[in-house]
């Protein structure tokens, strides 16, 4: 396999001096919050114990088998192993477009033809019927999908996934789902895909809830047969995780709750600024999420969004990232994980940096 340089870690290397990060969208580390990395004697268990431990706590939590839940260096870890085991060179894979790009990026990795479903702002980023419908009768070994959208932070519904399963299984086709947003729902969350269908495959990590990515540690949940070789596949290239990571991630897991209250206050923060803000600022066309620590933003017709973002890391030393490195040009993705004044001064810097290109 043939890597090409990912722009989102680019960007991210660019961005590391920047005073204001509105290009962070996982939830702030929680250690200053209360949340005890000290895990006492789960530290002296050895990995395979903790691996088991975690497992069986994500089980109940999914409602799945313990067989049907394996474990990950990281969500999109989990998304790669999928891809690795499940697709074949020329193997046809519908993927939505705009999405997060590492998943592109690896099916390009092992030579697999794609096939774009489009989810565009003026359809409220959701999936059409029958555009999907269209490309699985192309022939599709898999579609990949997230939800929470990444990066418009929107969401499909339970009905809505129901049907995108059906439709492919009709086709003999799987279905994954980059759940790593799913649970920064301001609603009710949407179900784990795994669980709406036998070709259902759900992935995540501790990365945007619980703000624990430098962890590593994610999971993907799916039919036996699919755990039985990402399994393999991740021993192969990896062997078992580090026991520190799995002993505070156990801990974590069983504290769901708590993370999820916590983002869920810090959103309700920034929405009112992010509200008050576009009350004045309309050049931009804001798309109001439905969950997680970011939105997504329309520029005015001939803004290069590239040229935008860096104009307001130099000059304001504000991070936003580029519509560009999702495959939406014209567009910005801007996160709230900092505090009320950082994110409204941020806002203030995206108004600055526009009058002055327009």
């Amino acid at each position: 396999m043939r890597f090409e340089p990912l722009l989102l870690e680019e960007w991210l290397l660019k961005c590391r001096g920047a005073k204001i990060d509105l290009d962070h969208s996982a939830a702030p580390t929680p250690y200053g919050d209360g949340f005890d990395p000290c895990v006492g004697g789960e530290a002296w268990l050895d990995e395979l114990e903790l691996e088991e431990k975690i497992v069986r706590a994500l089980a109940k939590q999914y409602k799945v088998k313990e067989s049907s839940v394996v474990l990950t260096s990281g969500c999109q870890h989990a998304d790669s192993l999928f891809i690795q085991t499940q697709v074949s060179p020329a193997d046809r894979v519908v993927i939505e477009a705009p999405t997060y790009t590492p998943m592109r990026a690896y099916l390009k990795a092992v030579g697999a033809r794609m096939s774009e479903v489009g989810r565009a702002p003026e359809g409220e980023f959701s999936i059409e019927p029958s555009a999907l419908s269209k490309v699985l009768g192309k022939g599709a070994k898999a579609v990949l999908l997230t939800n929470l959208h990444n990066p418009s932070a929107k969401m499909l519904d339970d009905q809505q996934l129901s049907a995108i399963l059906d439709e492919a299984n009709r086709k003999n086709a799987l279905v994954l789902c980059d759940e790593i947003y799913r649970e920064m729902s301001y609603g009710t969350p949407t179900k784990p895909l795994a669980s709406l269908g036998e070709n259902g495959v759900s992935t995540c990590g501790l990365t945007k809830l619980w703000g624990l990515g430098g962890l590593r540690i994610g999971w993907l949940v799916g039919p036996e047969e699919v755990v039985e070789q990402v399994k393999w596949a991740r021993v192969l290239s990896t062997y078992h995780l580090p026991a520190r990571s799995l002993s505070v991630a156990l801990k974590a897991v069983q504290k769901k709750a708590w993370f999820r209250e916590r983002v869920l206050k810090l959103a309700k923060e920034n929405l009112k600024v992010l509200d008050d803000w576009m009350e004045e600022e309309n050049r931009l066309d804001v798309v109001w999420p439905d969950g997680a620590l970011m939105f997504f933003a329309g520029l005015p017709k001939g803004v290069d969004d590239e040229k935008l973002a860096m104009r307001i890391l130099k000059k304001h030393k504000t991070a936003v990232c580029p519509g560009t490195y999702f495959g939406i040009p014209g567009a910005i993705r801007v996160t709230f994980s900092c505090d009320r004044a950082d994110f409204a001064k941020g806002l203030e810097h995206i108004s600055s940096a526009l009058s002055e290109m327009v």
